[in-house]
């Protein structure tokens, strides 16, 4: 009995990652900061993410991308943390910014497809 459980569970996390596409999509949670480049894999948007907008999700392969942003002064910025992206699951990467250090970060939040 405990096989057969172990089979389906196994058959359905296969099936997530076959039957449903990869995909990434941005967030901009910050109150004055504008993006005006987001960069991770195949996934190229440029076009300005202002506070409060997020983009469409775009499709992505599975595999570890580095992030890179791009904002007003101009400076292409590369994330220090990789971002895993397993097969059959949607992601949104949420910029946020500290109001105490004023600083710039980000949470990846990722969920069964839609």
């Amino acid at each position: 009995m405990r096989n057969i459980a172990l089979a389906i569970m196994i058959v359905s996390l296969a099936q997530c990652s076959l039957f449903f596409p990869t995909q990434v999509g941005f967030q901009n949670n910050t109150s004055t900061y504008t993006f005006l480049a987001i960069k991770l894999g195949s996934v190229d948007v440029e076009t300005a993410l202002t506070p409060g907008q997020q983009t469409q999700y775009f499709s992505i392969d599975p595999g570890t991308y580095s992030l890179y942003t791009k904002s007003i002064d101009g400076i292409l910025y590369q994330w220090p943390a990789a971002q895993p992206i397993a097969g059959g699951f949607s992601y949104t990467i949420m910029f946020s910014q500290n109001s105490t250090t004023n600083s710039i970060g980000y949470s990846t939040y990722v969920s069964v497809q839609k």
